[in-house]
């Protein structure tokens, strides 16, 4: 093999070479910058995703699923907490008017907190109830005490309940669908809410206590125009996220 060798002597050779070498090294150079800015886009880009990550645990919205102790199985769907409905007894006229999902771990307050009742009623204090079925539906039976979960939808910013139906809107994304629930029509009014169609319940729990009951609600025609309603027909629901 007929080896080239470097002529000391040919100053044009040893230019030649030394102008190879430094657009090599020029090359080089720019191989080095455009690897160090990919890598800094790399590192932004994951900053960005970390950020949004963050954020979106931040973000999002929040419904009470009643009657389950579970979230939906779905993308972007979390549970926060389960826990036990819980309300005003039936037939009270004051306490208060909404329901509220009860944790399984309350934290008390402590035995020296400074709370002292109105003296100028003989029991200043609203009470709160668990809830019970007054229905048997699937794996449900009258008196059975009525579970609850709070779920995180990250992927959305918007939730509602819609009564009578069972289908969302073009756009949003079904939760769940259920049973529209009030009090009895004959008692104290408390609010409309949506039991899921497959509902479950709080184990050891079959007992005639009362407090929060879950009614299923009925159509009565007359100002509710009848059709599109039928009269005395029980009304579906349906919970949606966006």
């Amino acid at each position: 093999m007929e080896e080239k060798r470097l002529l000391l002597s040919d100053p044009q050779q040893m230019q030649s070479e030394i102008h190879a070498l430094q657009q090599e090294v020029e090359h080089f150079r720019v191989l080095a910058k455009e690897f160090q800015a990919q890598k800094q886009e790399m590192a932004d880009l994951k900053q960005r995703f970390e950020v949004l990550e963050s954020s979106s645990k931040k973000s999002g919205s929040m419904y009470t699923r009643w009657g389950k102790h579970s979230c939906p199985k779905l993308n972007g769907t979390e549970l926060v907490y389960d826990g036990i409905a819980g309300g005003s007894y039936y037939a009270d006229n004051g306490n208060g008017a909404n329901t509220l999902c009860l944790p399984h771990d309350p934290e008390l307050l402590p035995d020296h907190f400074p709370l002292a009742s109105n003296p100028l009623t003989s029991n200043g204090f609203g009470h709160i109830y668990g809830g019970e079925y007054e229905f048997s539906l699937r794996n449900v039976v009258v008196e059975d005490d009525v579970p609850c979960s709070v779920c995180h939808v990250k992927m959305a910013t918007s939730s509602m309940m819609i009564p009578a139906k069972r289908s969302c809107p073009t756009g949003w994304t079904k939760q769940y669908s259920g049973l529209l629930t009030a009090n009895y029509y004959k008692y104290s009014k408390l609010e409309y809410l949506c039991v899921d169609e497959d509902p479950d319940s709080v184990e050891r729990s079959r007992q005639n206590e009362n407090g929060r009951l879950f009614y299923p609600v009925k159509t009565v025609c007359g100002s509710l125009p009848c059709p599109p309603y039928k009269n005395s027909t029980m009304v579906s629901c349906v919970v949606c996220t966006m």
